[in-house]
């Protein structure tokens, strides 16, 4: 009885409908509001509207609802724009995640078996690291900037004495990009500006926070030893902000194939009838003040395996980095 009549409405509201056409309307606002990317990814999300409202009717089933939701955001290309329902699968607007397009070409079981000296550390595919046979080059492999991402420092502690550190982000799949700085500011020898971000923070199209900047803190330790970046079409998320960081460092150089273009911070949400859908609320710049959604960031050097090689046990990727340290003069950088 003491509770306000604003209050109670709340409470007492009705759940939201999960009949067809209201899915529709609540997935297409949603995106209209939050979706942060639809200038750099160019599309007219007004336009979807139009094409596909007339689709929907009460009678449209699951499977047709499901097929529209997925071309209404194939056109986005964003990595972090997805529908997911269980009777239906996982739809990506990423082409590379959804048709897997070269995914054959990393194979992190060839690299344990060709590549690493016997008593390398590692935890399935989530994480590996050791010393490169006949070399003096350590190397790391993790699949997400979570708690794998803590073993570059690990890395360090264990190989203090090697020429050189190949940072393999090929297939990593993002996470928390904070993960890598206390490694990567070892390398640094000043304070290096590398990105700036905004977040939608309202419904309008130009609501977002103030941009912040990230830096790389200079941390008072120097490593003056040349640090390799790999990189490919799955490098992803905040994968790609440590290539970002990594670029502005003197002894660094990107090795691979263009990274897959996808920098924002990602959210997911739940529809009235249980599916699941997730986008991209942030807008993010390199330090050249540019945008690289949709585009990714090309390679210092491009080198691509190749199926033959790798069946004969040969990374040409991996190869290319060590022949990069072993023959790398301080005064090219």
């Amino acid at each position: 009885m003491l509770c306000s009549i604003s209050a109670c409405e709340m409470m007492f509201s009705p759940e939201p409908s999960h009949d067809p056409v209201s899915v529709f309307e609540n997935f297409w606002q949603s995106f209209k509001e939050d979706y942060a990317l639809f200038e750099e990814r160019m599309v007219d999300w007004d336009e979807i509207y139009t094409l596909y409202r007339p689709m929907v009717t009460r009678s449209t089933s699951d499977s047709e609802l499901f097929a529209i939701l997925s071309q209404m955001i194939a056109p986005i290309e964003d990595g972090h724009a997805a529908v997911l329902a269980s009777h239906h699968g996982v739809f990506s607007a990423n082409k590379y995640f959804r048709e897997r397009i070269d995914d054959f070409l990393f194979d992190p079981s060839l690299i344990r078996s060709q590549y690493l000296e016997p008593g390398y550390r590692s935890s399935g595919n989530h994480y590996m690291y050791g010393k490169i046979k006949s070399s003096e080059v350590a190397y790391i492999h993790f699949d997400v900037f979570r708690a794998a991402s803590v073993k570059l420092e690990e890395m360090l502690k264990a190989y203090p004495n090697v020429r050189g550190y190949i940072v393999d982000l090929r297939h990593n799949n993002g996470g928390d990009v904070s993960f890598s700085f206390s490694f990567l500011e070892k390398f640094a020898e000043e304070d290096k500006y590398f990105l700036r971000s905004k977040t939608k923070n309202g419904k309008g199209p130009h609501d977002y926070t103030p941009w912040h900047r990230w830096y790389l803190k200079n941390s008072g330790t120097f490593i003056n030893k040349p640090l390799v970046v790999l990189t490919d079409r799955y490098t992803v998320s905040a994968a790609e902000r440590m290539v970002m960081a990594a670029k502005t460092l003197s002894n660094s150089v990107i090795m691979g194939d263009t990274t897959n273009g996808t920098f924002g911070t990602k959210i997911s949400r739940e529809l009235a009838n249980g599916w699941f859908y997730s986008y991209s609320i942030q807008k993010v710049e390199m330090y050249d003040g540019k945008s690289y959604e949709g585009i990714g960031i090309a390679p210092d050097i491009w080198v691509k395996n190749e199926t033959g090689e790798m069946e004969k046990g040969y990374d040409r990727t991996l190869q290319s980095a060590l022949d990069f340290i072993n023959n790398f003069k301080f005064s090219e950088k």
